[in-house]
């Protein structure tokens, strides 16, 4: 919010992070087999087209649920913070950024994936982008994965928790995005479904792999820090053991 200072800790916080996080930032080749494969079962895209007040809307989706016994959760973290990166330093302007996560075929097998790796993963992306979140919504949300929903809602600063918001339905998710927002297969007027727009989104990425990978080397000398680096070390560690107390309907 127009704070030089804010933007300096902002700075030092991504880039410390980048060298603290490798499984989360480094080896970004969007051709790789790894990462194709990833954003071949899900991925994290922006949808095309602003809100009226200049948001960006993102989606996350399962594409084929086939592959979930492929599925690398640290692999799927890795290509969103990319997307994230590549708007941020090349392709967007928003004000504030609206996610849509769906949960259709996310399976209790998965869920065993990603619980593990949460509490990271929410850390990083609120603590080394300097994003504004307006809102965040959830659907097709099996019951088992409410555990997972309540951990998170723990994990959040509230004023993020209380932004949350879980729906039984597209329909429902449409009283508080425009259908022209969103994609033909969510109920919306865009030209597009959410496959043909994460076709595209996957091109775009693939166009910056040049970008991507000389990115992979940028991050922080702590041998030139003056002070100690103002992240909090205990949240990027795992929640193994907190996976055991969850309890699942």
């Amino acid at each position: 919010k127009n704070s030089l200072e804010r933007t300096k800790e902002s700075l030092d916080q991504y880039y410390t992070i980048k060298s603290m996080v490798p499984e989360f930032f480094s080896d970004r080749d969007p051709t790789s087999p790894s990462l194709v494969r990833s954003m071949g079962i899900s991925i994290f895209i922006p949808l095309p087209k602003l809100t009226p007040e200049g948001h960006r809307i993102s989606l996350s989706r399962l594409r084929d649920p086939s592959g979930i016994d492929n599925y690398e959760f640290l692999d799927y973290v890795k290509v969103n913070f990319m997307s994230i990166d590549i708007r941020l330093s090349k392709l967007d302007m928003f004000k504030k950024e609206t996610f849509i996560f769906d949960l259709k075929h996310f399976s209790l097998s998965l869920l065993t994936t990603v619980v593990p790796h949460v509490k990271k993963f929410i850390y990083c992306a609120t603590t080394a982008y300097p994003l504004r979140i307006h809102q965040v919504h959830i659907v097709n949300m099996p019951t088992y994965a409410q555990s997972m929903v309540n951990m998170v809602l723990g994990i959040l600063k509230k004023k993020i928790a209380s932004r949350i918001m879980i729906h039984d339905s597209v329909e429902d998710l449409k009283k508080h995005i425009k259908p022209e927002l969103l994609p033909l297969d969510y109920g919306g007027t865009f030209p597009k479904t959410a496959e043909e727009m994460t076709d595209d989104w996957i091109e775009e990425l693939q166009k910056h792999k040049e970008w991507f990978l000389s990115q992979n080397s940028v991050v922080c000398d702590e041998s030139k820090r003056a002070k100690k680096p103002n992240v909090k070390v205990n949240m990027l560690a795992g929640v193994e053991g907190s996976f055991r107390k969850l309890e699942v309907d």
